[in-house]
């Protein structure tokens, strides 16, 4: 038992100090080595966290820029620079020489002397190839001459210096060293990346701790219900009361020590480990690792703290409990449990229970966003409500699964204790992972018919195909339709300074999307006109806390700062927030996507690299997508908690299978054959499993339900649905290990009659 008790905090330790290091490495965040600066010795860039680069206003030093540029069937991300920026990146010449006229350019394969055609935000061109360069790993480019780089993107990106200055204007900076990398392509997408990991990992951390704090100490209490003979005899012996409580939580805190110490340790390999699982499925940057750090050794240090707190707290009322254990216990053949549900149980259990009933009335109290969020917290309110009064239901639903005269019956009424053990991590387990897979979908399926909504008036979805967005001969052609071309971008609100932002307040960063027919859309307006959205204008949310009429000031997500007028605002959407802009300040983004109401002519796009679908089909793997990355981020935050649930089930079940050893040798001289035995105990696990599942059923029924209540007063008609294949699937694996855990160690005591004297 004390292996067990032992096996449980490790193991919790061992999955908050994981999920917290990761956690830790993608705050602390990093850019891995210099790539397109490796060989400048320092490189003046724009200050500030922006979406895109700013303009560099420096003088000397050779300026950068760079812009969509794709050779015709090129990869997506392939990207143009200047001809002169192109040593200081360490790309030479293999073959060729460098561009001589704004005609020629330099790229990256092939052969020089071909004519090839390449793609710009400007449309497609013919260039000659001039020269060849040998590929890189960390950008593929394609480069001009410096005046035909100018030409496609005036905008001065970077300022490569020979030797760092002695001072930069305001809202500069200079890098040098490693920091030159955040400066390489990829250090965007790599700090986006690093923002959704730190979303994933936040809650996998928060779900690692819930799970822990609820499996180690329901651990240490059926520990101590187990020893409850052992501790008898002690106060037959003579110890009072409060000797045998200090005993256990003397116990409890050594324990805590070494089995969190083991956990953190353990954590040291296995946090490296899962940050390149999560490199390799792209949730993180190929680079990502957990480097040792300050921040590694204070999660190490709360982790291990949490540990033997937890080790104290959970060991707290099975402690004090155990104190009362009567000596007349010692004498007693059979352990038959006289009362399972204690007054922690009582006061926790109604106070959880308390909690959900609050959140799920909230749900339905707020707004449909806000409710909505609210409802996920219901989830984990009812589970450690339910799991506490357990042995209410374990008695009741026993009767109804189980016949009369059957000894499975006799046995799981006599020892409801173990039984509740086995049910709060199968409860956990099933229950945590059907209602975020529940409420994840819902909430994906509002989003998808609120953008269905938004969309509804167009008839087809023009696309990219090959390449980043729609380029400028595309939105031409379809400008003599009724078309919405849609490009995502960032917004930053500049607060203004006081008591809540301070003297220098930071800008805030929104999601927008910058559109040229904002008429075209269907949106929740609360108050004002969309349609009379222009250059100088902007369509807000509520959330923003503007009203019509308001002038916003905002910089874009190249920097520039702008003052807009708020010509309407909307509803908060289940998709979260964000603005509407005109394309004027999408900055360097590319339309994602043209919405086209009515026909669109067969040939009008010929040639072009676009797909056309119909709305319905477009829709569709928009669903499709996102549901995808849905399930990645379920798979990493309610993976580590199902593992762990996992062993607690197979460790509660190992632990009361071996102490039950004389039990079932009694039961093979009453006559029992090992196969009934076996059968008997398989039988007990598979009943305490289905109570569990039916448990988290009904946290899956109610949280489920509650949050689509929410979602259709903002999407209307949006589908319910039971999460019937994560729900089997869980229900499945708890009943495989539940079965091995009980049937295993059970084998030896049924095939072993008792010794004579026992």
């Amino acid at each position: 038992m004390k292996i067990g008790t032992f096996v449980a905090l490790a193991l919790g330790t061992l999955l908050f100090a994981t999920t917290g290091l990761v956690l830790a490495a993608a705050i602390t965040g990093g850019s891995g080595t210099p790539g397109r600066y490796a060989h400048a010795p320092a490189v003046v860039v724009t200050a500030g966290d922006l979406a895109e680069p700013g303009h560099v206003n420096f003088p000397g030093g050779v300026p950068d820029r760079t812009f969509y540029a794709q050779l015709k069937g090129g990869p997506t991300e392939q990207i143009g620079r200047p001809w002169s920026a192109a040593t200081f990146s360490g790309h030479r010449l293999t073959a060729g020489r460098a561009p001589a006229n704004d005609n020629e350019i330099v790229v990256p394969d092939g052969s020089a002397g071909r004519r090839v055609t390449v793609l710009t935000a400007a449309g497609s061109r013919l260039y000659t190839v001039s020269g060849v360069t040998v590929p890189v790993g960390f950008e593929s480019a394609v480069f001009f001459s410096d005046a035909e780089a100018a030409r496609l993107s005036p905008r001065v990106d970077a300022v490569i210096l020979t030797e760092p200055p002695h001072s930069v204007p305001a809202g500069l900076k200079v890098l040098t060293g490693d920091d030159r990398a955040l400066a390489d392509p990829h250090a965007r997408r790599d700090a986006a990346a690093l923002v959704g990991l730190t979303t994933i990992m936040g809650m996998a951390t928060a779900v690692a701790a819930f799970v822990s704090v609820f499996v180690v100490a329901s651990t240490f209490a059926f520990s101590v219900t187990q020893r409850r003979r052992e501790l008898a005899l002690l106060r037959l012996a003579g110890a009072t009361p409060s000797q045998v409580t200090s005993t256990v939580l003397r116990e409890a805190a050594r324990m805590g020590v070494v089995s969190s110490a083991a956990g953190c340790a353990l954590a040291l390999l296995a946090a490296p480990a899962l940050a390149r699982l999560l490199a390799a499925a792209g949730a993180a940057p190929t680079w990502f690792t957990v480097p040792p750090s300050l921040a590694s050794l204070l999660v190490l240090l709360v982790a291990f703290g949490a540990g033997v707190a937890l080790a104290a707290v959970g060991s707290g009322a099975a402690a004090v409990r155990a104190g009362r254990v009567r000596p007349i216990e010692a004498l007693r053949d059979a352990e038959v449990d006289q009362r399972a549900m204690t007054p922690f149980r009582w006061l926790g259990g109604m106070a959880a229970l308390a909690a959900a009933a609050g959140a799920l009335v909230l749900t339905f109290a707020l707004p449909g966003p806000y409710g909505a969020e609210l409802a996920r917290y219901t989830g984990p309110a009812l589970i450690v409500a339910l799991a506490l009064l357990s042995p209410l239901t374990i008695r009741p639903l026993t009767r109804v699964l189980v016949p009369g005269g059957l000894l499975v019956r006799a046995n799981t009424l006599a020892s409801v204790r173990r039984a509740a053990a086995v049910t709060a991590p199968v409860l956990l387990t099933v229950g945590l992972m059907s209602s975020l897979w529940g409420t994840a979908e819902a909430a994906n399926a509002a989003g998808s018919r609120a953008a269905r909504h938004e969309y509804g008036s167009a008839t087809s979805v023009v696309l990219p195909a090959g390449t980043p967005g729609l380029n400028r001969e595309v939105t031409d052609k379809l400008a003599g339709l009724d078309a919405l071309t849609v490009a995502s971008t960032t917004i930053y609100a500049v607060p203004e300074a006081g008591i809540l932002y301070g003297p220098s307040p930071e800008p805030i960063p929104f999601d927008a999307r910058a559109v040229n027919r904002a008429d075209l859309l269907d949106l929740p307006v609360l108050s004002g006109r969309p349609a009379d959205l222009d250059d100088s204008s902007i369509v807000v949310d509520e959330t923003l806390g503007r009203d019509v009429g308001d002038k916003v000031r905002v910089l874009l997500a190249d920097g520039r700062p702008v003052t807009l007028r708020v010509v309407a605002v909307t509803e908060l959407g289940v998709a979260g927030g964000g603005a509407l802009v005109t394309t004027r300040h999408a900055g360097s983004s590319l339309p994602t996507a043209a919405y086209v109401r009515g026909d669109l002519p067969a040939d009008l796009l010929h040639d072009l690299p676009v797909t056309v679908l119909p709305l319905s089909q477009w829709s569709a793997a928009s669903d499709a997508y996102r549901a995808g990355q849905v399930r990645l981020a379920l798979l990493v935050v309610g993976g580590v908690a199902v593992l762990y649930t996992g062993v607690a089930i197979a460790n509660t079940l190992v632990m009361s299978t071996r102490r039950r050893s004389r039990e079932l040798a009694l039961l093979r001289a009453a006559g029992a054959t090992p196969g009934q035995v076996l059968r008997m105990v398989a039988a007990e696990a598979a009943l305490v499993v289905t109570v569990g599942a039916l448990l988290a059923g009904i946290v899956t029924l109610v949280t489920s339900g509650g949050l689509w209540m929410a979602l259709n007063r903002v999407a209307e008609g949006t589908p319910w649905s039971f999460p019937v294949a994560p729900f089997l699937a869980a229900t499945a694996a708890c009943l495989l290990v539940a079965l091995l855990s009980a049937v295993l160690p059970a084998a030896a005591g049924a095939r072993s009659l008792p010794r004579p004297g026992e």
